[in-house]
């Protein structure tokens, strides 16, 4: 199975070998002032297909 990521994909260099399921896309608050990860994404709900 082919998974398509939607990029720029955070992780931590500790979970360097698990997977990555991405069910959402960006962050649901997105308004921390000491985090820009995800300024260039919406929240969204990836659909189930």
């Amino acid at each position: 199975m082919l998974l398509n990521y939607d990029m720029p994909l955070w992780r931590p260099p500790s979970e360097a070998d698990s997977f990555i399921l991405q069910a959402t896309l960006g962050c649901s608050f997105n308004r921390c002032s000491f985090c820009a990860m995800y300024r260039s994404k919406e929240f969204t709900i990836r659909p189930l297909d």
